[in-house]
C-alpha cells in the first residue's frame, strides 16, 4: 500500500531530477542549514516528508549534503516549529500528532489504555491546531 499518493499541484521553491521542494523549515548553525521539507517525489508521484542537511560551498548556496540529519532536541523542536510554520505539514497530520501528544501525557501509550482518550479532547486538540493554523 503507498500513502501519499498524490498529484504535484504546489508550488515549487527548487527543483531537481529526483523531486520538487515544495516547502521547508529551516534552522541555520552557522555551518549547516538543516531542513525539514515537503517534497513531491517525481519517480513515485507523491508527497514526503525529508529530513535534509545543506551547507554552503564556494560553488552553491545551500548545497544539499545526502547523509542523516543528526540535531540536539532543542534544535529539532525550532526546526519542528518552523517547519510547522512554513506549512511542511497537512492539518491532518498535526492534528494526530497532537492527539498522540495528549494520549502521551495522559499515560495512554499502554496497548490497554490507547482507546481511553476521550472523544470530546481528540476534538479539543483538533480544534486547537485549527486555530493556530489561522
Amino acid at each position: 500500500m503507498v500513502v501519499g499518493k498524490t498529484e504535484k499541484i504546489k508550488s515549487t521553491i527548487k527543483e531537481t531530477k529526483y523531486c520538487s521542494i515544495l516547502a521547508q523549515g529551516k534552522v541555520f548553525d552557522g555551518e549547516y542549514t538543516y531542513c525539514i521539507e515537503k517534497v513531491f517525489v517525481k519517480e513515485l508521484r507523491q508527497e514526503e516528508i525529508r529530513f535534509s542537511l545543506y551547507k554552503d560551498t564556494l560553488n552553491q548556496v545551500e548545497r544539499y549534503i545526502p547523509r542523516s540529519l543528526d540535531v540536539t532536541e532543542k534544535e529539532f523542536l525550532e526546526l519542528f516549529k518552523e517547519a510547522v510554520k512554513h506549512d511542511v505539514f497537512s492539518r491532518e497530520l498535526l492534528a494526530d500528532l497532537r492527539t498522540e501528544l495528549v494520549k502521551r501525557r495522559k499515560g495512554a501509550n499502554r496497548p490497554n489504555e490507547r482507546d481511553e482518550i476521550e472523544h470530546e479532547e481528540v476534538g479539543e486538540v483538533q480544534e486547537e491546531v485549527e486555530e493556530n493554523e489561522e
